[in-house]
Parts: structure tokens; C-alpha cells; sequence
């Protein structure tokens, strides 16, 4: 019984890891927007993040990382404390020099006391979406 029950909670586990493709918009605002392209070079992988609204953090390839939030009007980018909308063009440059500033910074490694940009490689990889959206669940 004990051996079903590790059995159940590795698939449980292994199936709450599935990777999904990032949404469509998220990733058009990343590559166009806010100029990572190509994609692979800069961001290690997105996070949905349970936050209202909806949001996701984009984690970056030195092992920094920033929000983006789906605003009804416009996309967010929060980076530290400060909040940029990506329909505001001022707005959206100084977001670029962040981005620029958090992958050009070094990095503080918590695990080894170091400063070093790369991190381990583990956890998930980013995934590009598929050539159709997903289907969006009815709201309540």
C-alpha cells in the first residue's frame, strides 16, 4: 500500500510539471516589445504566477527574473518595485533598460555565496507556444 501510494504521488507531481506552451501575447510582448528575440538567448523559462490578474514571471538566463501581468487594457512589466505598461512607449523603453540592466548585472548566488550569472540549469525549460491559442475557459 505504501509503495502505491509514492507511486500516485510522483505521478501527481509529475503531471502538475507538465509544460504548457506560454501564451501567445506573452510571448509576442517579450520578442517584439521588449526586444528578447530570440527568445532561447535571454529567458530561461515563464512561471504562471496565481496572482489576479493573471500574470507570469519570466525568468531570465543569468537567473534573474521579472513579471508580466495581463492587464485588461495593456500588458505590465514589473520589475523590482517599479511598474511599466507596455502600451506607453516612454513607458516601455525604460522597461527595456531594466530588462537590459537585470541580464548585464551580476548575479548573486544564494547557494554558493558567489557572484556568478549562470545558475544550475535545473527546473523547467521555456517552451514557445503552438501555432493555434489555447481555447479560453468560459468566465463565471
Amino acid at each position: 500500500m505504501k509503495q502505491l501510494r509514492e507511486h500516485i504521488k510522483k505521478t501527481i507531481s509529475t503531471l502538475m510539471e507538465e509544460k504548457y506552451p506560454a501564451p501567445l501575447e506573452i510571448v509576442d510582448a517579450l520578442k517584439g516589445d521588449l526586444k528578447l528575440n530570440p527568445l532561447i538567448r535571454y529567458v530561461k523559462n515563464l512561471k504562471a504566477a496565481n496572482t489576479v490578474p493573471p500574470s507570469y514571471e519570466v525568468r531570465l538566463v543569468n537567473g534573474a527574473s521579472f513579471m508580466v501581468y495581463l492587464e485588461e487594457f495593456s500588458l505590465m512589466v514589473k520589475i523590482g518595485a517599479k511598474r511599466y505598461y507596455l502600451g506607453d512607449m516612454d513607458e516601455r523603453s525604460q522597461a527595456i533598460d531594466d530588462i537590459n540592466r537585470l541580464l548585464t548585472d551580476p548575479q548573486f548566488n544564494a547557494d554558493t555565496g558567489e557572484e556568478g550569472g549562470e545558475d544550475s540549469g535545473e527546473g523547467e525549460t521555456f517552451d514557445e507556444p503552438a501555432d493555434e491559442p489555447a481555447e479560453e475557459e468560459p468566465e463565471a
